[in-house]
């Protein structure tokens, strides 16, 4: 009965991750790591071996899935197994099926915890070796057994090729195993770790042997030790040991307290009550595990929040940010089944007959119901397709055989899934920022160049080569990039800017026109009509990059056309689009005290846009303009002088 009863509620779980399993490419990291996994490339630092590595296989395999949903089969079994370890982990703490199991669901069902297993990103996986390497940590710690030994050592090195947050894991762990040093160091068993370790390890010669193949995605080019290392170490984002500088304690407190609001809204007070009243029955039963447990909570949650914080001004930086609170939410499960073991315990001692314990427990079997219902439609990515079509609607507007640069996370990492994985738009070439992916193309363009022009000055090489593309093909990209070409401008169309001779400059009929035509074609996902599921993480960018075209075509048409009366359309669409969207108010301000000089609502949207992003310097000396040129008192301007200076160390004028 028991493992019918286990069988049934894993079925169960597994069969609700399937059905709700992205079938989009969705946003942040996810397309890189999908698109490198396929093409059997290197994904951004560090590299992420084991997932590509397993991303390839899970990729080409014949079932009638889309490839983003293959490689997200890595998160749903590695969400599965790492449920069915701490189910295993609570019924050795407490002998009780029903504790177990409630356990088990709480975790399966919360948030961060089950939309991780939704999504191809390295969450889900990551959740599974901090899972596993506690459960063998606590199990060595109590057997001192040479098998708990060599699997946990093994994991520890397995997990170094994924993703390196799990290094603020360590300490704790350290601190547990540690207690049988002379078990560990004796020869022929430290000698046998070690190897274990490294087989781990060796996961990372995936990057190397990848690299050399040159696929589209690259990253690092890590066929030198120097490269390899670099990439791993993650050199270009700041390194592995990443710690903030010059961020004042009140910032630091202001990320630490979004953490504790999130991890209760994660799982309630009731949760948290239980997880408290678990330490206390630790540090009664074992005040070494116990600190283990409460310090890994405190290392990958509120300490290494509070020593990498940085000033966070978007709903949009918030959702990066949580993506890593999972794992101290998965330390802290740890200490539930003690706490329902303490309240059983209690009860017992209250009543006569073990079954009224159960019923009063029963009241918790509410927590993972809510859970349930809360968070089904904002993990169900099973219809979503905001990822996708923001590559296609960026294709909606390149005409054939055109060259594309693309940047930004979002954009870039979409475009990179339907090109190269979905195979979409084959007429068009893409050039991707320095060091990020690969640039096959362009490296064959310039070559071909410096072929045909062997004295030419190395640092003009990339500048004469756009070039000499762009007099055969049309050239765009999704954002500014620098240097631009000589004699070129951008021009806004779409989610692209074109970039064109200064003198080929349109007449204003016809890029309105134009622009308009592309504008029709695209399918907007404005911020006020996102579903739950849309609405996660950083897919809330993705509103906010449809107002960021909107925009640019505004200022466009008031800098280059001097028409104020039509970029006002333009910045009031991007509004309906992201009312969120700091730049629309800005670029609305300016119109509107342009065109008829009204300097209430000016004054009122410079506001709003400073409201929305506090930190842009622009938005104040707008401010300021409307104020000193609308005739406000002369109190007030100094008032907006001195705001200024206190903010930014520096005079307004």
């Amino acid at each position: 009965m028991k493992k019918a009863t286990v069988l049934i509620f894993f079925t169960f779980i597994g069969v609700i991750y399937l059905h709700n399993l992205t079938r989009d490419v969705y946003s942040g990291d996810i397309g890189d790591l999908v698109t490198a996994a396929y093409v059997f490339g290197v994904a951004h630092p560090p590299g992420y071996p084991l997932f590509s590595l397993i991303g390839y296989i899970f990729s080409h395999l014949p079932i009638p899935l889309p490839v983003v949903s293959l490689v997200g089969l890595i998160s749903v079994f590695s969400s599965l197994a790492g449920l069915i370890i701490f189910y295993k982990f609570s019924f050795k703490v407490t002998k009780s099926l029903f504790i177990s199991l409630l356990s088990t669901s709480i975790l399966a069902f919360s948030y961060l915890f089950w939309l991780s297993a939704e999504i191809p990103e390295g969450l889900a996986l990551n959740n599974f070796f901090v899972i596993v390497i506690l459960y063998l940590s606590i199990r060595f710690y109590e057997k001192k057994k040479g098998r708990y030994l060599y699997l946990l050592i093994f994991f520890i090195g397995l997990s170094l090729t994924h993703q390196l947050y799990i290094l603020t894991l360590f300490p704790a762990v350290l601190f547990l195993v540690i207690t049988h040093y002379k078990f560990i160091f004796s020869r022929n068993r430290f000698l046998f770790a070690c190897l274990f370790f490294i087989i781990g390890l060796s996961v990372y010669l995936y990057v190397p042997i990848a690299a050399s193949r040159n696929p589209p995605i690259n990253w690092g080019n890590a066929v030198t030790l120097k490269n390899f290392l670099r990439l791993i170490l993650r050199k270009d984002y700041g390194g592995i040991s990443y710690l903030s500088e010059g961020v004042s304690v009140r910032v630091r407190m202001i990320n630490v307290l979004h953490y504790l609001k999130t991890v209760v809204a994660v799982f309630s007070y009731q949760i948290l009550i239980v997880a408290f009243l678990g330490i206390l029955k630790l540090f009664r039963k074992d005040k070494r595990l116990a600190i283990t447990i409460l310090s890994a909570f405190l290392l990958t949650g509120i300490l290494t929040i509070f020593f990498t914080a940085e000033p966070v001004y978007s709903a949009i930086a918030w959702g990066v940010g949580e993506r890593y609170y999972t794992v101290s939410v998965v330390v802290l499960m740890f200490t539930v089944p003690y706490g329902f073991l303490s309240i059983k315990k209690f009860l017992d001692s209250k009543f006569s007959r073990p079954i009224y314990s159960y019923l009063i427990l029963a009241y918790f079997l509410i927590i993972p119901i809510l859970l349930f219902k809360y968070n089904f439609p904002k993990t169900d990515l099973s219809e979503t397709q905001i990822g996708n079509n923001l590559a296609r609607n960026v294709f909606v507007s390149l005409p054939k055989n055109a060259v594309l640069f693309v940047s930004g996370d979002n954009i870039t990492f979409s475009v990179w899934y339907q090109y190269y994985v979905l195979k979409e738009r084959q007429d068009l070439d893409i050039i991707n920022p320095p060091g990020v992916g690969n640039n096959i193309f362009l490296d064959k363009e310039l070559n071909d160049y410096y072929a045909k022009n062997l004295k030419a000055e190395i640092n003009n090489l990339i500048s004469d080569t756009l070039n000499t593309i762009r007099k055969k093909r049309r050239m765009f990209t999704t954002r500014v990039i620098s240097p631009m070409p000589k004699g070129t401008t951008l021009l806004p169309k779409g989610l692209v800017l074109e970039i064109i001779d200064q003198q080929n400059l349109p007449q204003k009929q016809d890029y309105q026109a134009e622009v308009g035509a592309i504008w029709q074609k695209t399918k907007v996902h404005r911020r006020q009509s996102l579903v739950l599921s849309e609405d996660n993480f950083i897919s809330s960018e993705i509103p906010a990059i449809y107002a960021r075209g909107l925009v640019q075509i505004a200022t466009f048409l008031n800098n280059q056309y001097h028409d104020p009366k039509l970029a006002e359309n333009y910045y009031r669409q991007a509004i309906w689009v992201d009312n969120t969207f700091s730049p629309a108010y800005s670029g609305l301000a300016i119109s509107q005290y342009q065109v008829d000089q009204d300097c209430d609502q000016a004054i009122k949207n410079i506001n709003l846009a400073i409201f929305l992003y506090p930190v842009w310097k622009e938005y104040y000396r707008q401010q300021y303009f409307f104020s000193k040129n609308c005739q406000v008192n002369a109190k007030e301007l100094n008032q907006l002088k001195q705001e200024y200076r206190t903010r930014f160390g520096e005079e307004i004028e």
